[in-house]
């Protein structure tokens, strides 16, 4: 879109306020609100914005280290809209949104951003001569806002009762999402009390990321106004389902799929190894990403339906990356390692750049596990300690080369200090028996915003 279509849309639509929006670093939406006569002038000019709000965990506390914050006086970005984002918000009174990026006021991009992170990547595959598809499948629990109890009992997964438990929230994000072109296709109660799914369609390049940001923040608003609290936080109960956000890949070359080979005795092509090779080998440092919480990690339980290794196979739910050989355009891979409280941009980029490692590289992936993936030897077992992921991280060149050393000084340092806060609240953290619980201290910390 260009700035005089967004012009007459804000007169068209009698929109009053826009807000300049963006992701911190953990996905949750950070903004301010522009009356709409200011809109022309900070489109131009971009808009002031505390650079730091990048180095705070997931409450707003200032982690120390990221070289975003004290080191540089905490001062503020420029941030400038992406005109292609502006969208109309239909749960929000005459309001509309763009989705921006954080500048140093010399005019630098602040490379730590998750979407500059992730624009990196793609346009490293672009140079390949890829264009990727990729969608976002997400689960999130219900609770009352006053009461804190969820909306309805039980496990019926797929309960017709159960799916339409509240027609008027389920329908108002179905159609909301729909107008903002985030493409709804099914919605569904999960497997826990209050646990919902609802899908959308893929979309390219860095727009799948941006309809899974605005689908999250999205559901969390419409909630609220309907009395509820949605949460993406990946295991807050330990004895009930997680909430996952599996990843789904494609890479295509014109308008043909990349990872489809007919001739193949199981429809793909080398590509498609090469690029699931790459996600398999950086499985450990994929992960700080891609389950980025104390709490995510608890997900990655043995017959859970849950991934707990760096395995793959065809149509295989046991397994890290569960391959879809349709043997038509829909083939695809599906990285299952991802906790709904990730942030869809940086699990995006972490897999991005370990699979442009698996191209670049031609990697081999192991042979696809048949059966059950669960308890396997010789393999590699997810990390079960975010502390684990992020030294794998640190210590992957590779994924440190792709993803920036702004970024990952970034990244560890919140990250190291969202683990020392937790270690100091928590008396278990240390033991064994941290990773088959879930204290209070994870709900407060996590629960409303992620």
């Amino acid at each position: 879109m260009s700035l005089t279509e967004i012009q007459k849309l804000l007169h068209d639509k009698d929109i009053e306020f826009i807000r300049f929006e963006q992701t911190d670093t953990h996905g949750i939406s950070r903004s301010k609100t522009i009356p709409a006569r200011h809109f022309e002038y900070f489109a131009k000019n971009g808009l002031n914005f505390l650079l730091g709000h990048l180095g705070f965990d997931a409450q707003a506390v200032v982690a120390p280290g990221t070289g975003y914050l004290e080191e540089l006086g905490f001062p503020d970005s420029r941030i400038r809209p992406d005109f292609d984002t502006f969208q109309v918000l239909p749960w929000a009174e005459k309001t509309a949104r763009i989705l921006c990026e954080p500048y140093y006021l010399d005019g630098r991009p602040a490379m730590a951003a998750p979407r500059l992170v992730v624009k990196k990547s793609l346009s490293e595959l672009q140079a390949m001569g890829y264009r990727l598809l990729s969608g976002f499948e997400y689960e999130f629990y219900l609770l009352d806002a006053a009461t804190r109890e969820p909306p309805f009992p039980g496990i019926q997964i797929f309960a017709t009762l159960r799916n339409n438990f509240n027609q008027g929230l389920v329908y108002d994000i179905l159609r909301s999402m729909t107008a903002v072109g985030v493409d709804t296709i099914t919605a569904n109660a999960e497997y826990g009390p209050g646990q919902m799914e609802i899908n959308f369609e893929p979309a390219w390049g860095v727009a799948a990321a941006d309809q899974a940001f605005t689908f999250k923040n999205g559901v969390k608003e419409i909630a609220l106004q309907h009395g509820m609290i949605a949460s993406f936080m990946t295991k807050p109960h330990i004895d009930q389902s997680a909430s996952g956000c599996h990843y789904h890949q494609s890479l295509w070359q014109g308008d043909k799929n990349a990872f489809l080979d007919d001739s193949s005795a199981d429809g793909l092509s080398d590509i498609c190894r090469y690029f699931l090779a790459g996600q398999l080998a950086h499985a450990e440092a994929i992960c700080a990403l891609a389950a980025p919480t104390v709490n995510c990690a608890k997900r990655f339980k043995l017959y859970s339906f849950a991934p707990t290794n760096a395995t793959w196979g065809i149509e295989n739910r046991t397994t890290g990356l569960r391959v879809k050989a349709a043997r038509n355009e829909s083939t695809h891979v599906e990285n299952r390692f991802g906790g709904a409280a990730s942030n869809p941009y940086l699990l995006m980029a972490a897999c991005l750049a370990a699979g442009v490692d698996g191209l670049k590289s031609r990697l081999a992936p192991p042979p696809p596990v048949n059966g059950v993936a669960y308890g396997r030897d010789g393999v590699v077992n997810l990390p079960i300690r975010l502390e684990d992921s992020l030294n794998a991280l640190e210590q992957d060149r590779v994924m440190h080369e792709a993803l920036g050393s702004e970024f990952i000084k970034l990244f560890l340092a919140v990250k190291r200090h969202e683990a020392n806060k937790a270690a100091t609240a928590i008396a278990n953290y240390r033991t064994p028996e941290f990773h088959n619980s879930v204290d209070d201290w994870e709900r407060q910390e996590y629960f409303e915003f992620l």
